[in-house]
């Protein structure tokens, strides 16, 4: 299952008006592709969104950094630790290390 706006703001317990569905919408768009580039595994283009959704903690890792970004939009302390705990595991799960 893809990564939903409205599911991400019920889980923040952010009021989901349009304003805020977009800025997350936006928000779980430039974190799927930081995901998918700090994995730099290239075949993940290619996949589909039920494809990503199916890859062990990818939408962990993307609901994450959305919701870090939307709390801090320029990662003043960088990537959460999580975050980069996830994208290791995924680099070494998909890279078959």
């Amino acid at each position: 299952m893809a990564i939903d706006a409205q599911a991400l703001a019920d889980s923040l317990h952010i009021d989901a008006d349009s304003t805020e569905l977009a800025t997350l919408n936006d928000l779980i768009v430039t974190a799927t592709e930081l995901v998918k580039d700090s994995v730099a595994y290239s075949q993940l283009d290619n996949f589909t969104p039920d494809q990503l959704s199916a890859v062990p903690l990818f939408e962990s890792a993307v609901k994450a950094l959305a919701t870090a970004l939307y709390y801090d939009r320029t990662l003043s302390n960088g990537m959460p630790k999580a975050v980069d705990i996830m994208i290791v595991h995924l680099q070494g799960r998909l890279r078959g290390f």
